[in-house]
């Protein structure tokens, strides 16, 4: 018997449901039904049973949730005091954070969370052009705060565990002094024979873009390339060329933000490996941002 079996025992007489179980504990329906099943040999008798509203526990299934409870209890304190008790073992947290973090004013909210949280130690990464998703499986991050480049996410995807916190819609970055910063709408192919602002050469903004032109057949008057927002949004405000970018970009850096047409979303997103969700820290943040979001009015789908 190991504390997991006990885990997902617990967490499924809970919510009378494994593919619930599974979405609350972040691992697939099938590994709960085997270590369920591997846990129910071990003891000779059967925890659960299934009806028409779920399953329910049969009478051993009663007791050994009733004799599990504290003992998962004392588990988690002790986890908790041992860590406490020893500075060397402080949780480390290496967070991703790209722009939309700061034009949607949440970083403050996000130090504010490990102030509160002094066993958690953090790095935040915000270099520019940075390939979060490659970082990611090469494990120099536990986790990111920014949008998925989508050509690499969906090669991925089976790895990643991704939540999307605020939406906004995709425009077209310029200067006021721009001709068309008073238009309504903008479409891609009205980006014919502009000079677009991007990351450096083959980073994820750059493919983006280059992808762009392909499937649509734009040919650019130039593009100029940099690894700094600030550069690149200096570069708008001086009416040397136009950003593809969210629409909070606008107040962020005091530019005019034409939306595209027809209207495209991008998110900011959490995203980390599958597997690291496993981690009690990364789990809180993940729901205090949720909450934040929430509170700030910004949060997806509400």
């Amino acid at each position: 018997m190991t504390t997991t079996q006990a885990l997902y025992v617990l967490e499924v007489a809970s919510c009378r449901s494994m593919s619930l179980a599974a979405q609350r504990l972040y691992v697939s329906q099938s590994a709960i039904s085997q270590q369920i099943l591997k846990l129910e040999q071990e003891l000779g008798c059967a925890l659960f049973t299934r009806t028409i509203y779920g399953l329910d526990l049969t009478p051993a299934g009663e007791r050994f949730c009733r004799e599990a409870r504290p003992v998962m209890d004392a588990w988690q304190k002790l986890c908790q005091d041992m860590q406490a008790s020893n500075p060397e073992a402080k949780k480390q947290l290496r967070i991703g954070v790209g722009s939309r973090v700061y034009s949607n004013c949440l970083f403050e909210d996000l130090v504010r969370f490990f102030d509160d949280h002094p066993e958690i130690e953090v790095s935040f990464l915000t270099e520019a052009g940075t390939d979060f998703l490659r970082s990611l499986r090469q494990q120099q991050m536990d986790l990111v705060l920014d949008r998925l480049p989508t050509e690499d996410y969906l090669a991925r995807q089976s790895e990643y565990y991704s939540l999307p916190l605020v939406r906004e819609k995709q425009c077209v970055l310029m200067s006021y002094r721009d001709e068309r910063a008073g238009l309504e709408s903008l479409s891609i192919g009205d980006l014919q024979g502009s000079t677009v602002i991007s990351g450096l050469e083959n980073s994820s903004e750059d493919r983006q873009l280059k992808e762009i032109c392909r499937r649509y057949q734009i040919s650019l008057k130039r593009i100029y390339r940099s690894d700094g927002i600030e550069t690149n949004m200096n570069l708008v405000r001086s009416g040397l060329g136009v950003v593809l970018g969210p629409e909070s970009f606008a107040r962020y850096f005091n530019v005019a933000a034409v939306p595209l047409s027809p209207e495209t979303e991008a998110s900011l997103q959490f995203v980390c490996l599958k597997s690291l969700l496993q981690r009690r820290e990364i789990r809180q943040f993940r729901d205090y941002l949720i909450g934040v979001c929430r509170d700030h009015g910004l949060l997806a789908g509400e």
